[in-house]
């Protein structure tokens, strides 16, 4: 059956969704991805979130755009953000679109007393209703990784690694031969990633969310979520978080221990994390996060290139597994009270 293309000037109408596989058929339908989920939106929850999943639905019945916008009070007030939303039907693209979208999020942000909502659309559609007509503006705000690599694990192992660099292949290999181990991980083994977590924070130079943090995640997610701990004579050697929703998994979190680096784990637990998915029934593997550029700025010096200025040593392990740069809008904000966000972006820095 053709879909019928909406008119122009009818705008769709807004409901509340409450029912969360309702939400994530929405979400799967108009090409959204993990941090429009359901299960999303309940770990985010559980760490000062408040999340609120609104659709918008042609007259014909189809929904046609969806954001789960999620709300962080600071006292009185609250900052409302959409992760890797609106998600927008491409058919859909339309000022009424715009129009209705605005109005929602208007109501909302004025309900929760927003200073300002911010927008990280996962394509072009999304971004296409943010109009500068309705006040939204280009942020300096950046919370997700603005380019990804995407691969596809829906093949058999062969053809998995001939997709990747040689280099890679061969340290996958080298693991193999030098006896590294990988399982997939329990609860009870939580505590050995997050030491190995905060090992590589201090060594590389990031953050790091605290343990409840990752305990809730494996909790929400369930069997969709896969903790891949390797180990070589009997030691944890590299370890990676990895969460599933509809037909992609996403490698989130990973870390190694420096001792046992030469033995190439992180790209034996890799290997190990593709093939998990695969069983898991996905057809893709996000890599996540990777520098804006695909190398460091001529002023960077060559000893940091790994640690503050990009990780672009991240980015060239990454890279090596093959599969396609993908690169995403930007952030976008809708503005209520500029000098509270001003303070704000000084005081209360974001947690994506």
């Amino acid at each position: 059956m053709t879909p019928v293309v909406p008119a122009p000037h009818l705008e769709p109408t807004a409901r509340r969704i409450d029912d969360p596989s309702t939400w994530d058929s929405f979400v799967e339908q108009l090409n959204g991805k993990l941090l429009q989920s359901w299960r999303w939106g309940e770990l985010k929850r559980r760490h000062g979130w408040t999340p609120i999943r609104i659709a918008w639905f042609h007259p014909d019945g189809d929904a046609v755009a969806a954001a789960q916008v999620l709300f962080r009070r600071a006292g009185p007030i609250s900052i409302g953000y959409v992760p890797r939303g609106p998600l927008v039907a491409q058919r859909a693209v339309t000022p009424a679109t715009a129009r209705a979208y605005q109005r929602t999020i208007d109501r909302l942000a004025l309900r929760e007393r927003a200073i300002c909502v911010l927008a990280e659309p996962e394509d072009a559609s999304g971004c296409a209703i943010l109009s500068s007509a309705s006040g939204w503006r280009a942020s300096p705000t950046v919370i997700q990784p603005q380019r990804t690599i995407r691969l596809a694990v829906d093949t058999d192992d062969e053809t998995l690694l001939a997709r990747m660099k040689p280099k890679t292949r061969y340290n996958i290999r080298l693991a193999e031969r030098r006896g590294v181990r990988v399982r997939i991980g329990t609860p009870a083994d939580l505590g050995v990633f997050y030491d190995l977590l905060r090992e590589t924070s201090r060594r590389d130079g990031f953050g790091i969310h605290r343990l409840d943090y990752f305990r809730d995640l494996i909790d929400v997610f369930g069997e969709d979520a896969a903790l891949i701990i390797a180990e070589k004579d009997g030691e944890p050697a590299a370890g990676a978080l990895v969460v599933r929703f509809g037909a992609e998994a996403v490698y989130l979190y990973g870390a190694s221990a420096a001792r046992h680096q030469r033995h190439m784990a992180s790209y034996l637990v890799q290997f190990a994390a593709m093939r998990w998915a695969r069983a898991r029934g996905c057809r893709r593997y996000d890599l996540w996060g990777i520098p804006s550029t695909d190398e460091p700025p001529e002023d960077v010096p060559e000893n940091q290139v790994n640690v503050r200025q990009g990780l672009w040593g991240v980015y060239r392990f990454k890279a090596g597994f093959g599969g396609d740069v993908s690169s995403y809008p930007g952030v976008f904000e809708r503005v209520y009270c500029r000098p509270l966000v001003w303070a704000w972006r000084r005081l209360r820095p974001m947690e994506g």
